[in-house]
């Protein structure tokens, strides 16, 4: 079965039954999986917006298109944030013995559709919002044996850990962005 058929079977688990999933979930994949599972859902969740600025600017096709890309580029902010965040739950889970960070990434991942998926809508936006977190604590909880309490630490502290980490990433690109335009090595103008 490929990526988006998985994708779509899980997305429907998470949406209609997610206990049923968690408890009989078994399979066990490599560090790809969750990463591709997660940038899929980050990405289908930005197509509708997407659509909706090319709809809305079909007299400005550059206007479109721009507000389309750009909204696919923020589909890519929302997967790299999630995954920052994963990882820091992913340190405090080792805290209580858990290895394996496919586990957590996968945690993370499965739920993501309804965490993201409708994030455009207002009010709609923060119930799944908190109610895909209370997802990916379960299933924290059921994918690495820990007690509900303790997936509930690492979430908390993860989600607390989230801010500065996402500044120091976004200081460490701003850093390699910046010197891309302000090179000034030997031969770049000197002595002409």
């Amino acid at each position: 079965m490929n990526l988006l058929q998985q994708w779509k079977g899980v997305s429907s688990y998470m949406i209609n039954d997610p206990g049923t999933f968690f408890s009989q979930y078994n399979e066990k994949h490599g560090v790809g999986y969750p990463l591709q599972f997660l940038l899929v859902t980050s990405l289908v969740s930005m197509l509708i917006p997407a659509l909706l600025s090319i709809l809305l600017n079909l007299s400005s096709p550059a206007t479109a298109a721009l507000g389309a890309l750009i909204i696919l580029g923020l589909g890519l902010v929302t997967w790299l944030g999630a995954v920052i965040e994963a990882l820091l739950v992913h340190l405090v889970a080792m805290a209580f013995g858990k290895r394996d960070v496919a586990t957590t990434l996968e945690a993370y991942a499965f739920p993501a559709i309804v965490r993201h998926g409708l994030w455009w809508i207002p009010i709609v936006n923060l119930a799944l919002g908190l109610y895909g977190w209370y997802l990916q604590i379960k299933a924290l909880a059921a994918f690495h044996d820990l007690s509900t309490g303790k997936a509930l630490v690492a979430a908390v502290i993860g989600a607390l850990l989230y801010v500065p980490a996402l500044i120091v990433v976004a200081a460490v690109i701003a850093t390699f962005v910046f010197e891309l335009g302000s090179s000034t090595g030997v031969g770049a103008g000197a002595g002409v």
